[in-house]
């Protein structure tokens, strides 16, 4: 089996952004971001275990993405913001599936899936930055509501890939705290927790689960949990303006 895929993309896009100094300490920002997409694929196989395929696909999409923030600098050093943000990801084409090589129930599970739409998410986000001398700590907490979620998936015996859409949704919490506690020490830590899940339920024609997309499973490649530490320290070396360091950092990245 051989495959060429030439693609040719054209994107036109125009963003801007304006913010307003409400008060000293109080701003509002607003954004926005066109976009004109244009996708030409062609679809080219050969070989023993091929359809003989020679297929010329376009995908094209417009829309706007925009963006909202407000900013409060409650105190000294200390801001707050939140954010309303909206992003997007084109759609496209699946690759047809390899019929010599599907049985029979595959071809019907996984057949029919020409197409998968753009994939759309809005995102609100509130989160604090604040530094006391030598510490700084930020925070964030946000929410994204996922639109058509791309989920590409192996097609039973059919050996394709094809994608599937779905709704879903992430929220988590992330912090970073760093310190210099004396000169030439650097330490800090952070962490994330996340909850990344499925918002329905995709079935194929004899009632199983399609590929996982069950509603409330969890999204494949996100984490729940992650933890970073580090601890540096640099001092001089000689007479001139050369440094050396050493260090540890550690690392966890959930399942």
């Amino acid at each position: 089996y051989n495959a060429d895929l030439p693609y040719v993309i054209r994107q036109l896009a125009a963003f801007a952004e304006m913010t307003w100094d409400v008060t000293d300490r109080f701003q509002l920002t607003a954004g926005g971001r066109f976009y004109d997409f244009e996708e030409v694929r062609q679809f080219n196989s050969g070989g023993l275990f091929s359809n003989g395929d020679n297929n010329i696909d376009e995908t094209s999409s417009s829309g706007f993405t925009p963006r909202f923030i407000a900013s409060y600098e409650v105190a000294d050093n200390v801001r707050v913001n939140a954010q309303v943000s909206k992003g997007f990801r084109l759609g496209g084409v699946n690759d047809p599936l390899n019929e010599g090589l599907c049985s029979a129930q595959d071809q019907i599970d996984y057949g029919g899936f020409d197409r998968y739409d753009d994939e759309t998410l809005w995102n609100y986000e509130a989160g604090v930055r604040s530094r006391f001398g030598p510490v700084s700590f930020n925070a964030a907490a946000f929410y994204t509501d996922i639109s058509n979620l791309q989920v590409t998936a192996d097609a039973g015996s059919c050996s394709s890939r094809v994608v599937f859409k779905a709704d879903a949704h992430t929220m988590g919490l992330g912090f970073e705290l760093n310190a210099r506690p004396v000169p030439g020490l650097d330490l800090s830590i952070a962490g994330s927790l996340i909850e990344a899940e499925f918002d329905e339920t995709r079935l194929k024609q004899n009632g199983q689960v399609l590929e996982g997309i069950r509603e409330g499973n969890r999204l494949p490649s996100v984490p729940r949990f992650q933890l970073a530490a580090s601890a540096f320290y640099s001092f001089p070396i000689g007479a001139g303006e050369d440094e050396a360091y050493v260090g540890a950092t550690f690392q966890h990245v959930g399942s």
